[in-house]
């Protein structure tokens, strides 16, 4: 059970080892909090109920220190709490970055919803926006932050 909703805590969307590595304290403001009750945490609920599995969240809010210790792009939407790298227990990473994209694109529940889908296959996560912006983006990024991307979901 989760205090942010059904299945999610609010420390799932806060917890980074590398803050913990570096003795960085990765607090949310309030406006950040509130963002990750009203928008984010609902957003990747409904994914979770969608896929029918777990969705693991490995990195989800960055204060800017954090981001910037992970080598973060400067304009991500992490820092802002719109942002949720994540994967599913019991699909493949491709698996999932798929159905997510289908999801979007055949007006189940997500569409409108997510700004950027990227299936970030050398890290082996998927990392789902769900800023205001709603541009629908599907991408693959196939090295770390800051490398190119590709349109679409590529294996």
């Amino acid at each position: 059970m989760g205090d942010l909703t059904k299945n999610f805590s609010l420390k799932e969307f806060l917890v980074s080892s590398n803050a913990d590595e570096l003795g960085i304290a990765n607090t949310p403001t309030e406006e950040h909090l509130t963002r990750l009750r009203t928008v984010t945490a609902p957003s990747i609920q409904k994914i979770r109920d969608l896929v029918g599995f777990s969705v693991v969240i490995t990195s989800a809010y960055r204060n800017p220190a954090v981001n910037k210790a992970v080598r973060g792009v400067p304009n991500s939407d992490h820092p802002q709490a719109w942002a949720v790298d994540c994967h599913a227990a019991g699909m493949s990473v491709l698996g999932f970055a798929r159905f997510v994209r289908d999801a979007m694109q055949a007006g189940k529940p997500l569409h409108g919803m997510i700004d950027q889908l990227i299936y970030e296959s050398g890290r082996g996560i998927v990392h789902i926006s769900f800023a205001p912006r709603r541009r629908a983006m599907v991408l693959t990024q196939r090295g770390g932050p800051g490398s190119p991307f590709e349109a679409g979901i590529q294996p």
